[in-house]
């Protein structure tokens, strides 16, 4: 009976040592899995500020180029209204209404 029960007491302890084992290697490849997750989410934050950061340095981009463009628009009526003015004969009397 010396044998039956200490095959019993092995297979006992062999079947502690896999569950201790299993349990060690989930454990392991859940903090894995936690620091992969935590990554992903310190890369998605990243990437959300990126693009924020884009979409602001559009949005001046765009308003400078619409203020330039008004700019240049002004100048060109500036100019052709100094032109016109400058075409303008001097020698015709102004115009007086009759009365």
């Amino acid at each position: 009976m010396k044998n039956a029960t200490d095959r019993r007491a092995a297979a006992r302890k062999a079947a502690a040592t896999r569950k201790h084992r299993a349990a060690g290697k989930k454990a392991a490849a859940k903090k894995k899995a936690n620091i992969a997750v935590r990554k992903r989410s310190e890369a998605a934050k990243k990437a959300n500020e990126t693009r924020k950061r884009n979409v602001a340095a559009k949005k001046r981009s765009d308003a400078a180029r619409k203020a330039n463009e008004t700019r240049q628009r002004n100048t060109a009526a500036e100019k052709t209204v100094e032109t016109q003015k400058e075409t303008l004969p001097s020698d015709v009397p102004p115009i007086t209404p009759l009365t």
